[in-house]
Order: structure tokens, then sequence, then C-alpha cells
């Protein structure tokens, strides 16, 4: 279950983070009136639909749809969960948070505010011996053979790990820094006889690794010796995963949103030499290959992916299984191979960047470099199983594009069917019959997935999204933008209208909220509903409800007439929901009561039931 914490303590967070300091450390924003405006960073646009409020304390923009207050805007732009957003703002204003479930916390799990603490101190530790006179010499002369400058270093924070087994341990002694904060921060390794712990790293080059809001979380170390392992990386730990972080992101997250496309690159030193060349929208893996979540991720800032990739076997084929997922997660996707089996660092060192800039504007998208593999495995393949096989590769590359089945799509669809007709020797009507196969598969799938919770559970299906072309989608949401502009009449509308007798279940979630917060809302502001609305969707919606502006008296006769409306509209359906239980009463007494409640319900639905067919059976 995910940690909770009082109202009071999120009430703190949200207090100590001004969302218009929030969000200006993300984006520029500009004075418009009373409110603050910017190009939305969610979405690709010209004219700036992106508003913040100062005095509500929210964000909204009217293109996309997305709103909600300093936390909602941290889930949405760092992809992460509402616990996740407290606590990056939490530490941004220098709260600490304890849990409330101490009963459901590991007691082995360290704390993470600690963990933090001791990464950050072991960057500087790391920093301070490359800088030695003496100590640092074979770093610096790494650093300088492969074309670094003194402001790469500074930028990237690079440090240097001596060649000893307790230079870590020795450092941490005399900071009072525990051996187990050195374990839990991946800093060093338990002895396998004997007890104690050596350095993890060791006459290395460290390059360390930033979360999202820049702070070091781990580490990366570039043998300076004969260490057969050239690379070595931090362990995964409760601050950091490899999976969800990419190397540079923070100083590349500026050029990605403006230009809504970034190269990923395979290491740390072709990420830096890129940024030295003034390519500033470039990011690395962190030492393992491309995953769904580094998709996502990227997803949350552009548009188009270019992805760089060596030429031989290993990187062709690391470059088709990341390909697969872009196509799956419907991310535009361009792949480059250098020539001359250089790497990226090598290549832009050489002073080869217009050519790698005009490399990376040619690349082949993710279609066309999978044809090229298919072709490469069709010509190779002698057997008909072989071939069968490169065919199969290609359609279900195809297959895997969701959005190939709209007519935008079909030209391109119709030209890879007839190109591979034509080179395969394969009739294009076989292919089509075998496309429209593995698409309908694709999408059961997709939809399976759907349906079908962790574990293979089947979830409850959710329920219908308001209809506001019909009157009560309208009636509801009239109700709840009347309490967000007037919070002081939740606690009456409450005694009155059951949280039940709203019909969409957002509305539901909603209206509950408010109202188990009314006292707060109706004393401090509607600002601090969005604290509590951990539901993305929720938090949209009360976004979108904001901005009406009438006198008290006018939205207490919006009220009144509202919930008039939703109480005869709930009665007409209820009454409707009787007809077919009419003929299944099994007694006088029971088809009394029914005829009683009938009469009843019909007089509450007056002026919504036509003259007949709406109860007159009933009676």
């Amino acid at each position: 279950m995910s940690p909770r914490w009082s109202e009071a303590k999120i009430e703190e967070i949200q207090r100590a983070n001004d969302i218009v300091e929030v969000v200006s450390s993300y984006l520029p924003l500009k004075r418009g009136g009373k409110d603050f405006k910017a190009c939305c960073p969610f979405h690709a646009e010209k004219t700036p639909s992106f508003n913040v409020s100062p005095a509500k304390q929210i964000f909204k923009c009217f293109g996309c749809g997305k709103g909600g207050s300093v936390f909602q805007f941290v889930m949405a732009r760092e992809n992460v969960t509402f616990p996740e957003a407290v606590r990056m703002l939490a530490d941004r204003a220098g709260i600490v948070l304890e849990e409330e479930r101490r009963e459901e916390k590991n007691p082995n799990e360290p704390d993470r505010s600690r963990v933090f603490k001791t990464v950050a101190w072991a960057m500087q530790v790391f920093e301070r011996i490359l800088a030695e006179p003496a100590g640092g010499r074979l770093g610096r002369e790494y650093i300088a053979r492969r074309g670094f400058t003194d402001e790469t270093v500074k930028t990237y924070r690079l440090g240097l790990a001596p060649d000893a087994w307790d230079a870590m341990l020795k450092a941490a002694g005399k900071r009072g820094v525990s051996e187990q904060l050195l374990l839990a921060a991946g800093l060093v390794v338990p002895r396998s006889e004997g007890g104690g712990f050596y350095d993890r790293f060791r006459n290395r080059l460290i390059f360390p690794i930033f979360d999202s809001l820049n702070r070091p979380i781990a580490f990366g170390g570039r043998t300076l010796g004969d260490d057969p392992a050239k690379y070595l990386n931090s362990p995964e730990t409760v601050v950091f995963n490899k999976s969800n972080n990419l190397y540079g992101l923070t100083l590349a997250r500026d050029e990605m949103t403006a230009s809504r496309r970034v190269i990923v690159m395979e290491g740390y030193t072709d990420c830096m030499m890129a940024h030295q060349a003034g390519l500033e929208n470039v990011v690395a893996t962190l030492g393992t290959s491309l995953t769904r979540s580094h998709v996502r991720l990227l997803k949350r800032f552009v548009d188009e992916v270019v992805l760089i990739y060596d030429g031989d076997a290993a990187g062709q084929n690391a470059a088709d299984r990341a390909v697969q997922i872009f196509l799956e997660e419907e991310l535009s996707v361009r792949i480059v191979t250098l020539p001359d089996d250089l790497d990226p660092c090598d290549f832009l060192l050489a002073g080869r960047k217009d050519e790698f800039a005009a490399l990376v504007d040619a690349a082949p998208e993710a279609l066309e470099f999978k044809w090229r593999l298919v072709r490469q495995q069709f010509d190779e393949a002698e057997t008909v199983p072989g071939r069968r096989r490169a065919v199969e590769a290609m359609l279900e590359a195809l297959a895997a594009q969701p959005a190939w089945g709209q007519n935008q799509d079909g030209l391109k669809r119709d030209l890879v069917l007839s190109r591979m007709a034509a080179v395969m020797g394969v009739e294009e009507r076989s292919l089509r019959e075998r496309l429209a196969e593995l698409s309908k598969r694709a999408r059961s799938q997709a939809r399976r997935e759907d349906e079908v919770g962790p574990g293979g559970r089947e979830e409850e299906k959710s329920e219908p999204v308001a209809d506001y072309g019909s009157l009560r989608g309208r009636t509801e949401r009239l109700i709840l933008q009347v309490l967000v502009a007037a919070p002081q009449r939740i606690g009456e509308t409450a005694a009155r209208l059951p949280a039940e007798m709203m019909k969409y279940e957002l509305h539901r979630k909603l209206y509950g909220q408010m109202v188990e917060m009314h006292e707060q809302l109706a004393a401090k502001g509607i600002g601090l509903l969005w604290g509590r609305l951990e539901e993305e969707p929720v938090a949209e919606l009360a976004a979108e409800l904001v901005g009406l502006e009438e006198e008290d008296e006018k939205l207490a006769a919006l009220l009144e007439d509202s919930l008039a409306t939703l109480k005869r509209l709930n009665a007409r359906d209820e009454l409707e929901a009787l007809r077919p239980n009419k003929a299944a009463a099994q007694s006088e007494e029971e088809d009394a009561r029914m005829l009683r409640r009938v009469q009843e319900l019909r007089q509450q639905s007056q002026g919504f039931l036509p003259s007949a067919g709406t109860g007159e059976e009933l009676a």
C-alpha cells in the first residue's frame, strides 16, 4: 500500500512549494494578467494555452486538458505516482516526511533521505580526489585524452575512485557515515569471508547519475586499469532503478521539450561529448538495454526519438528490440548507424558535428530500419522456414502499430506491403490476409491487457465516462462546478446529496473527496483539494471546473436548481428500474408497498416523464 501522510503534512508541503516557482523551474512562464502562461509541456503547441494561477495554486492547459495542483504537475512532468511527487516536493522544501503506517514499513529498509545524502556526500568525495594534484592525475589524463573540457567535467560532476580497497570506507569513518548506509547507497560490497566490506569503485573515473530532480542517486565507473569490466554501475537501491533513469536527462530536458526530439546514446562519454559539441538534447542509457519504462519516460518530453547504435550485429539486434517497443508504445523513432566503426564520442571529437547532424536528419524511421534488417535476413535465408520467419517479422512489426488501422496510415501500409510482395516473391493478397490476422491478435491482446490486472486477475470494468450531452451529465458537473467556486456550501450539500446518487464514477470520486474535506475547504480555500486527489483524471476534472465566477446569491440559486433537477432524474431512473420488478411481486403487501413507492417517485420526477408509459401500467 502507498504511504499516507496527514492532511496537515500535505498542506504544509503544498504551501512550501508555490506552483509558479515549481513550474518556472521546468519551463519559462510569462505574466498574462493575474495568471501566468506558457506553451504546454505535455503536448506540442505554438500558441500558449497552459495557464498557472498563483491565487488558486493550480495549473490548467486548455489544449490537452491536463490540470491540477503542484502535485499533479510533478506527477505528469516526472512520470511519478502521487506519493513520489509528495516526496519530491518535500525534499525540495526541506520537509522531513515520516511514514504514518509504521507497521507497514520494512524495518530493514534504509531511510531514503539518508541514502540520498550519502550518495551526495560520496559524489563530493570522488570530485575532491579527482582534483588532487597527485591522487587525481590518472583520471585527469584520461579525461584529457578523450578531449573533454574542464567545463564539461564540472557540468557532469566527474570524480575519481582511487586504486584502493578502502578509500571510501576510510572517508566515511572520518565523516561518521556508517557501513550500512554505504551498503544501502551501493558504495561498498560485503566481503565473502571474515565479515566487513570493501569499496565497490576502485581505480575508476566516476560518472554521477542524477534523477529528474537533479539529485545524485548512483554512479557509473570507467576503469583506468586493466579490469576486464570496463564499466561498472551502482546496484539498484531504494533511490536508484536503472530502468527508470537516463544519464544526462536533467541537462537535456529543456532542449528535448523545445525541439520535441531526443537523441539516445549508449555511453556516458558519448552523451557528454555530444553536449560539449552543442547537441543538448542527448541522453544515454545506464548500462542496460532501452526498456519500456525508458520509452514511456521519454514520451513525456518528446515526439521523436533518434537512437544511436553500433553497426555490428549486437548493435543492430539491440536496435531491433528497441524498435519493437517504440512501435508498440506509438512513439516515433529513427535509427542512426555511424560509419567507420566510430562511437559517437570519437566521431564528434573528430570535428564531424555537421556530418553527425546530417546523419540524424536522414536516419531511417522504424519501419524502414526494420525493413532493411528483414531484407538482410531474407537474403541470408536459404530455406523456406527461414524466409517465412523474415516475412513474419516484418508483418508483426506492422501489426504492432495500433494506429495502422486508421485511414491516414493506409498509404504507408500499402507501399510497404507492395515492396514486400515484389522483393520477397509473395502475393500481396497473402501478405494482407496475414497482416489482418496478426493485427486482430494484437488488438485482442491489447484489450486483454486493459482488462486483466497484475497476476492475470480480471479487474472490475470501469464505469462509463460522464456524458455531457445528457442532462444528468451536465447537472452533476454544474453541482461540482458550483462547489469548487463556493466550497463553503459543500457541507450543506452533503446533507442533501449522498455521493452514490451521482451516476458517473469521476464525479462520485471528486464529490466524495470534497465532502470528506468540506470543513478544511470552507476554512482555507479550494486550493487544498488537489493535495488529496491522487488520481490524475479526478484532478484534471477538478481543474476543469475552476472558473465559475458569480455572486454568492447566484451560485446558491444554481446549486438549488441543480440539486432539484438531479433529485427528479434519480426518481425517474428508480421508477424505470421498478417497472420490470412489478410482475415479480410475491405478495399483496409487497405489491402495495411498491405501488406507494411508484406514486412517490412519480411526484418527485414530475416534469421529466411523458404523460403515458412511465408508470400508469404499474398502478
